[in-house]
């Protein structure tokens, strides 16, 4: 009785998987990357924190007529032109996020055309000036499909993190709209804040 106990408390932290059946048991788990999503520094400099290389690769990259909920989100009209950047992002050789980005075609011209497998918000600053500044974040469980399920090299209809965030540059602009998959049994996901001052 002891010994589940103790199994289950390990199994709980994440320190252990447990698998059902001829070939199962309790296994060391693999350590979960912490990534703070309130910290707008890139995806990939939070992760070489803690792994020996991160990367992503671009799956699609287009520009098109902005939905309803991403021109409200970006402030736009409807049907006003985006740029839609789908993208997988790698801890190692594990793929742990991914990412469906829009950016205001007005504010970024010709962004499609830079090198997209780096830090976007690098780009947005460095050639642009318009790096975010603030970020406004929603966080819900989703399962996932099976297309992207596949991507992920998870099972179909597995739980994983969705995040909804919406970019800020300095002015208050929204200069990005995102919608990203996290995998939470390969990312420790952290949000750092602080308190304001007492009255």
């Amino acid at each position: 009785m002891t010994l589940r106990q103790a199994l289950e408390s390990l199994q709980q932290d994440g320190s252990i998987l447990r698998v059902v059946g001829a070939k199962g048991g309790s296994f060391v788990a693999e350590a979960r990357v912490p990534v703070d999503i309130s910290n707008l520094m890139g995806l990939s400099k939070q992760l070489l924190k803690s792994v020996h290389s991160a990367s992503s690769i671009v799956i699609s990259a287009q520009t098109i007529s902005a939905e309803a909920a991403v021109a409200e989100a970006l402030q736009l009209p409807v049907g006003e032109e985006v740029h839609r950047i789908h993208r997988l992002r790698y801890a190692g050789a594990t793929p742990v996020v991914i990412e469906e980005s829009f950016l205001p075609a007005g504010l970024f011209p010709r962004f499609l055309e830079l090198d997209l497998d780096g830090s976007i918000y690098e780009l947005m600053s460095s050639r642009y000036s318009l790096a975010p500044y603030s970020s406004v974040e929603e966080l819900n469980p989703v399962i996932i499909s099976e297309a992207d399920a596949k991507l992920m090299e998870i099972k179909a209809d597995s739980a994983v993190l969705g995040v909804k965030r919406t970019a800020l540059a300095k002015n208050g602009q929204p200069v990005e709209y995102s919608r990203d998959l996290i995998r939470t049994d390969r990312l420790k996901i952290v949000v750092s804040g602080r308190v304001g001052d007492a009255t």
